[in-house]
């Protein structure tokens, strides 16, 4: 492997890891895959499905030059449905479920539930 290709696969491993493993299984997440997006930053890239709003998605995270994360929602045509800039790490986890579960099935989860760490 390049040395491009190491630095990318890392970036894709922590932003991962980043992510509370009970979100990725809720959503079915699959399918991950590093990417490197049109302007040379890296991210990762999975498909999720059976959503409370998306029966399938990709879904989109890419590391910008500002130490933080963009996220985008693809619907099955590629056509960006939902998009979020400059996440910190520590939301990711319950900005993603807030990006692909309706309001009405977040507000029924107690809050102690939905505290990642």
């Amino acid at each position: 492997m390049t040395n491009n290709t190491n630095q990318m696969m890392r970036v894709a491993e922590t932003i991962r890891s980043q992510i509370h493993p009970h979100v990725l299984m809720c959503s079915a997440a699959r399918n991950f895959g590093a990417f490197e997006n049109e302007i040379g930053m890296y991210g990762i890239q999975f498909k999720i499905s059976n959503t409370s709003k998306y029966k399938f998605a990709t879904v989109r995270i890419t590391l910008n030059g500002h130490d933080l994360y963009n996220i985008e929602i693809k619907n099955v045509r590629g056509r960006t449905v939902e998009s979020k800039t400059d996440i910190y790490c520590d939301q990711l986890s319950s900005i993603l479920e807030s990006m692909w579960e309706k309001k009405e099935i977040l507000n029924k989860w107690t809050k102690k539930e939905l505290k990642y760490t």
